[in-house]
């Protein structure tokens, strides 16, 4: 073999060698990246979060959100609560990165792994405020309230947020916030309070750029309104800020400390249609506190109608009116114009409670006397006794008045003669007695006079009379 013909064959063995080498290193690659060109599956998730001050927990409106990580940047801005909500679009599982920019506040950034399997809740992102002022200050000489996350926080375990952030500013005598080089430790403590079990945490802050420090109260047992004070010592001058004063609410329901009560135990509703009674619920926690305002409380009745449900004050009290109507009630036990009227909540396992009272629907007036005739002899006397209800023999409304008179010669009367009627229920103020006399000794033997009993009832259930006549000796 000639040289020329042996090296020609080297030169193409080591091409095909190099050739072999290339495909299979192209192959090799092609199976790390996945597969090359071939379609992949898009999975729609949907990423959302919320963007709050970190120095007051306010809610920032309008923050820019950029997104990288994708094909491409995603630009998007939170609401006035300071959330945002946005669909995106993946093929496989990847890390996101989100920057964060609002003017006023040092821009931030988060990262995210998005699976496109789920949706995404990226934790809050809390931005830290941008001192702008290009002033130095002075020493501080003042310090107030600057801003606080809310003015009300709910008891212990009561199902409300239990915590407020509260921030004060300190400044100097030009009314310049205090910067670095004039930071000065801020001290917390209480003023008055409803001694729960409150707490300040922490307990001291150094001021920053800004001059400000922020404390969180929390909540404890009980209701009531606490005053937080900051103060801040330079040198052996202390400076106290004015109280801030927050509400504590109570928790939610407790049937030991859940009752209701009629204003009137007895209201002329049985026959008058339209008449009301206001049912009022007071409702504790477990703490005795009064609940938290606007707690639901509802209502129904065995007679009349009443309005079905009430919202508490700031009491844990709250009104509905009992309004007569039919059907007219008539209780298992208590007969005719008795109903039962409940009030029903939940406590804070969800279970309904229930508390009832009892109402009477009192009717028309009805009167009997005995005895119907008499005949009072010389210097003697007669015993009388009348029996005033409704139809059904329940006593009339509270305020009924009922007065006995006497027109004879040298008579009197004495005992149940001049009534008001309670607010009540018992059956006891239906009965009643009195007893008619002869004044004066007549010198003047069998001869007789007349005499006439007049007993008159006025109320709220309407009117009722009856005369009876007789003589004396």
């Amino acid at each position: 073999m000639s040289q020329s013909l042996f090296k020609k064959h080297v030169l193409s063995f080591l091409a095909l060698f190099v050739f072999s080498i290339i495909i299979n290193s192209c192959e090799s690659d092609t199976q790390v990246t996945g597969g090359g060109n071939e379609d992949q599956t898009e999975k729609t998730v949907k990423l959302s979060g919320q963007v709050i001050s970190k120095l007051t927990s306010a809610p920032i409106d309008s923050a820019q959100i950029v997104v990288s990580g994708l094909n491409g940047l995603i630009v998007f801005y939170t609401d006035s609560q300071g959330k945002f909500n946005r669909d995106i679009t993946v093929t496989s599982s990847v890390n996101l990165t989100l920057v964060i920019a609002k003017a006023g506040y040092v821009t931030d950034s988060v990262s995210v792994f998005v699976s496109g399997n789920s949706d995404v809740t990226v934790p809050i992102i809390e931005l830290e405020y941008k001192s702008t002022s290009s002033v130095p200050s002075g020493d501080p000489v003042s310090i107030f309230l600057l801003s606080q996350s809310t003015n009300s926080i709910g008891v212990k375990e009561s199902g409300a947020e239990e915590t407020a952030k509260i921030t004060f500013v300190v400044q100097d005598s030009a009314g310049v916030p205090v910067d670095l080089a004039h930071s000065v430790d801020v001290s917390f403590k209480f003023g008055a309070g409803p001694g729960g079990g409150e707490v300040l945490s922490p307990s001291i802050v150094k001021t920053n750029n800004s001059g400000q420090a922020a404390v969180n109260l929390t909540s404890g047992t009980k209701a009531g309104v606490v005053q937080i004070i900051a103060e801040i010592t330079i040198g052996s001058k202390k400076i106290v800020s004015l109280p801030v004063a927050i509400s504590i609410h109570g928790g939610l329901p407790d049937f030991a400390h859940f009752s209701i009560a009629p204003q009137k135990l007895n209201f002329a509703g049985y026959n008058i249609f339209g008449l009301q009674d206001p049912i009022t619920a007071y409702v504790g926690d477990k703490y005795a506190n009064p609940v938290r305002p606007f707690t639901s409380v509802y209502f129904t009745t065995t007679g009349g109608i009443i309005e079905g449900s009430i919202q508490t004050n700031i009491q844990g009290i709250g009104t509905s009116n009992l309004i007569s109507a039919l059907p007219q009630p008539n209780h298992p036990i208590f007969g005719p114009g008795f109903a039962t009227v409940t009030a029903t909540t939940a406590d804070q396992n969800s279970n309904n409670i229930s508390r009832e009272t009892l109402v009477l629907f009192s009717g028309v007036p009805q009167m009997s006397v005995s005895p119907l005739s008499f005949s009072i002899p010389e210097g003697g006397s007669q015993t009388f006794s009348y029996v005033l209800s409704d139809q059904n023999s329940n006593p009339l409304a509270g305020g009924t008045s009922i007065k006995v008179s006497v027109d004879g010669e040298d008579v009197k009367a004495q005992g149940d003669v001049d009534i008001i009627l309670p607010d009540t229920q018992s059956k006891g103020w239906t009965q009643f007695n009195f007893i008619v006399w002869d004044a004066e000794v007549d010198t003047l033997p069998n001869v007789y006079t007349p005499v006439i009993v007049s007993i008159k009832s006025e109320g709220p259930n309407g009117k009722a009379q009856v005369t009876i006549s007789g003589q004396k000796d």
